[in-house]
């Protein structure tokens, strides 16, 4: 288990509440707020769709030995042989565009694009993934999701407006899953007004997603049942 992603005394205008947690690898974690407003507030700081209006939201940015990462090195970073790798942190702000995703609570569809474009546009936009590797991935999420494939080529090739609710919501979580960014944002308003045995699919999925070197952070506006421990 290792650091992902963290609050650092953040607040936003207007409010008093102070927010600083850190999130591992492997860990699904809630964070309840007050209302909605908040947290769409939260949720936008969170994503770096917005900068916060005080603190600091950072992720980290890998091992300096892995080669995957191009920072000049300092010296309080150098360290003799075998010697753990320190956790380099950057602003969430100036972080590679990706490393951060997100599931809306209705979905986040694009109206004009089929099911499918709106899984696979974003992908291969941020990733460069290929077609062939593309499917894989969404092949693999499919079945832990349980889809019918029966019905999935119907499902892909719908817009979003002819399918139901709880299906577009399906459509926003496989298109977030698919991407795997480091750490996935999740509205909890994607599990509302979902049959329990399909939220507890997703709820699966979310926990083999974060047990993938990764992590996951759900924002909830008011009291549920999600079965995730809470961020005090």
């Amino acid at each position: 288990m290792r650091e992902l992603y963290r609050f650092t005394n953040v607040r936003y205008e207007g409010s008093d509440r102070i927010f600083s947690f850190t999130l591992n690898s492997g860990e699904v974690r809630l964070l309840q707020l007050l209302d909605k407003t908040e947290k769409e507030t939260i949720l936008d700081f969170a994503i770096g769709e917005t900068s916060c209006d005080k603190g600091d939201i950072e992720i980290t940015q890998g091992d300096r030995r892995t080669g995957t990462l191009i920072l000049p090195v300092l010296e309080e970073e150098r360290r003799v042989k075998d010697e753990s790798a320190p956790v380099i942190w950057c602003s969430l702000q100036i972080s590679r565009v990706g490393r951060v995703g997100w599931v809306a609570a209705n979905g986040g569809l694009i109206s004009n694009l089929k099911i499918w474009e709106n899984i696979s546009l974003p992908l291969w936009y941020h990733t460069k993934r290929d077609a062939e590797e593309t499917e894989k991935s969404v092949e693999y999420w499919l079945k832990m999701l349980a889809i019918d494939p029966a019905v999935c080529a119907d499902f892909m090739a719908a817009p979003p407006h002819s399918v139901e609710p709880w299906q577009r919501k399906l459509a926003g979580l496989l298109r977030a899953l698919v991407q795997m960014p480091r750490v996935l944002v999740v509205d909890a308003g994607v599990f509302e007004d979902v049959k329990t045995r399909i939220a507890q699919l997703w709820i699966a999925a979310l926990e083999a997603y974060a047990s993938q070197d990764r992590a996951v952070l759900v924002l909830a506006d008011k009291a549920t049942v999600l079965p995730w421990q809470k961020i005090e």
